[in-house]
């Protein structure tokens, strides 16, 4: 039997800055702590989160403080939603789904990390906002084996 933990959602708006990111990170790994995940979903939650928000700052704002982000982190025992929007003009999402980031590239790896580890991803028109969701594999609890992911 799988236990119902309720369905929790913070939200944060800061200064588009990498401190920021690192800040809402550990935040949200408080969160992510007290529901019963298993280790690829926490990984996947914790990657996606990380890569929606340094692109929100470094892509979207150009790293100016000036410019702010806003993130929301839901959870429940079904999925995550990440949501994270930025001040920036956007970028044609349908554009750069075409291309495939090189080997040697530092950049344009987001996209395929999104496809790679959320079930969907949906970008606003203007592409500032992007939305991610995970569909959570339950750990169930076995006495006799201790947790077991199902």
């Amino acid at each position: 039997m799988t236990s119902s933990v309720p369905a929790q959602k913070m939200q944060w708006e800061l200064p588009a800055t990498l401190d920021n990111v690192g800040r809402v990170c550990t935040a949200a790994g408080a969160i992510l702590d007290q529901v019963p995940l298993q280790k690829k979903d926490r990984f996947a939650a914790e990657l996606l989160l990380r890569e929606a928000l340094n692109n929100a700052v470094l892509h979207g704002c150009n790293d100016d403080p000036l410019l702010s982000f806003t993130c929301t982190l839901t959870i429940s025992d079904e999925e995550m939603v990440i949501e994270v929007s930025d001040e920036g003009a956007g970028f044609d999402w349908r554009s750069a789904l075409q291309i495939l980031p090189g080997i040697l590239r530092e950049t344009g790896r987001g996209l395929p990390i999104y496809g790679a580890y959320a079930h969907s991803t949906k970008f606003n028109e203007a592409g500032n906002c992007v939305t991610l969701t995970r569909i959570l594999n339950k750990k169930i609890k076995n006495t006799d084996q201790g947790d077991i992911d199902d």
